[in-house]
């Protein structure tokens, strides 16, 4: 059988092409796990799973931060043939109750840190979701280690597997105020992959960072699985608070070469002298996205790193690999620009339509590529308004030049991007009017230094004392993220501005420094 599914990826590939067991495929904190000792715990972990009750088909979430065992785990659900659900670790109870009954999750695996906020939602799960537990603390759960202990016995036999196969649900908000889980098969998340692969020329030399979440397209298929590939090494960082030194510390000491940061954690870096106190010269290739980078943030690390080549990448959760990217070479000349599409995508800017628009006319941004999600889980309607055709509607609005180097010029969609995360109004304005008090509520982007964009909350209430500031943030962190939260409000009794035809119109609300 080809290299039809993600685990064939790591068993039948590096390890069958150049028996290489004994190199370190992963580091994490002071461990190396060697691509050997790897395969031996996917696949043991893989047989404990099976001899528990675990199917071809079912639906395992994972909510976890950052650890060996996701990548395990991510494996070992492709060995038997399941579908992986990862969970973002920064949402609350109702988010994470809301998404395994959404995802028909059979399965959650979880951090001992969850164990408060699963007890707590108990009464909201289904009563056939099994849990696994990384300790002791969860009182009804398997253990991790205990189901990777009864697998060493004797392999599970690997479930055959088409490209097609669904093996991923990525969870993305939507417009509507509900997540929608975008469905990746195997072939999709093996072509993203191939992609990486092809487009920054990596070898088995490399040593990737892994910063970003592994629920996150960009933590694990998009760069995980590609350095793995290759046969090249992982140096997984613990999820939580970053820094420019601990990011130039772990350069020097594991001699990173690869690594992707968004541009709130590149400010950081580029903060203080640490890109020059350390030994920074392994490093050839720093891919950003996510959100723009100002020209200055560009400049200075051209500047303090001239042999360390700069790309910034646009994509999205439908489509999680790069869409187009924007080089070094071009991102002075062109800046502003999102670059030029990559091998793995055909791009467009299209009128209302469907035809293209001449360079410098703003339209709808639409790729196709192998890469694109086969739609969303029991989303019919939403499916067939992003997908038509064979092509990905993105909902983001853009121009291309001349040149064919594409510009963002805003979203159809109405979201925020802040911190590189995607921050849907809708689910805020949804939770906001859900308080007694509160007669409407809209949620508007506004810049910020940090985060580059945050939310700005503009609540009308009935009567003027009837509620406060601290008692709305309190609400929205109950039930959301606390990247969701806003950070600037407003509240008033003065109705929000609408058209003739009903609808708000947000850029009024925006404060008028901020208006462009």
């Amino acid at each position: 059988m080809g290299l039809y599914g993600l685990a064939d990826s790591l068993y039948r590939n590096r390890l069958a092409r150049q028996g290489d067991a004994d190199r370190a495929a992963l580091v994490f904190e002071d461990r190396s796990i060697s691509y050997g000792e790897l395969e031996a715990r996917v696949r043991r972990l893989a047989t404990g799973l099976a001899n528990a009750g675990f199917r071809a088909e079912d639906r395992c979430a994972i909510l976890l931060y950052n650890r060996p065992e996701y990548v395990e785990l991510y494996y070992a659900i492709a060995h038997l043939g399941g579908v992986a659900v990862p969970l973002n670790y920064f949402l609350k109870g109702p988010e994470i109750a809301y998404a395994l009954d959404d995802s028909g999750a059979r399965w959650l695996v979880h951090e001992p840190a969850f164990d408060d906020v699963v007890d707590a939602i108990a009464d909201d799960l289904s009563p056939d979701l099994r849990t696994i537990s990384l300790t002791d603390g969860a009182t009804d759960a398997l253990r991790y280690e205990e189901l990777v202990a009864a697998g060493a016995a004797a392999d599970a036999p690997i479930a055959p597997t088409s490209p097609e196969d669904l093996f991923l649900l990525q969870y993305t908000s939507g417009t509507t105020g509900l997540p929608k889980a975008a469905m990746h098969s195997h072939g999709n998340i093996l072509f993203n992959a191939l992609t990486q692969v092809a487009e920054f020329s990596m070898t088995e030399q490399d040593v990737h960072l892994v910063v970003p979440a592994l629920c996150w397209g960009a933590g694990f298929h998009d760069y995980t699985v590609a350095t793995w590939w290759r046969g090249g090494t992982v140096v997984l960082r613990r999820s939580g608070g970053f820094s420019g030194e601990e990011f130039c510390e772990l350069v020097e000491r594991h001699r990173i070469s690869i690594v992707l940061l968004v541009p709130s954690v590149l400010r950081l870096v580029l903060e203080g002298d640490s890109l020059e106190r350390r030994d920074m010269s392994s490093l050839r290739l720093i891919l950003c996205g996510g959100e723009h980078v100002p020209i200055e943030a560009i400049e200075d690390l051209q500047r303090r790193l001239p042999r360390c080549q700069f790309l910034q990448g646009y994509g999205l959760t439908e489509f999680p690999t790069i869409m187009t990217y924007l080089d070094g070479e071009h991102a002075i000349s062109k800046r502003g620009s999102a670059g030029r599409a990559s091998i793995s995508a055909v791009v467009r800017v299209v009128d209302e339509h469907g035809a293209d628009t001449p360079p410098g006319e703003p339209g709808q941004i639409i790729c196709r590529s192998p890469a694109v999600t086969h739609g969303y889980l029991g989303r019919r309607d939403a499916t067939g308004t992003t997908l038509v055709d064979g092509w990905l509607h993105t909902g983001d609005r853009g121009w291309v030049d001349d040149d064919g180097f594409l510009y963002i010029a805003g979203r159809v969609k109405d979201m925020i991007i802040s911190g590189g995360l995607n921050v849907y109004p809708a689910e805020i304005e949804r939770v906001l009017g859900a308080h007694p008090a509160v007669r409407e509520a809209a949620v508007v982007g506004v810049p910020h230094d940090r985060y580059g964009e945050v939310g700005r909350a503009i609540v009308v209430v009935e009567e003027p004392d009837a509620v406060d500031q601290g008692e709305l943030e309190a609400l929205c962190r109950e039930r959301l993220a606390n990247f969701k939260v806003p950070h600037e409000w407003e509240i008033r009794q003065e109705p929000l501005p609408r058209t003739t035809s009903g609808k708000v119109q947000k850029f009024l609300l925006v404060p008028a420094r901020e208006r462009r």
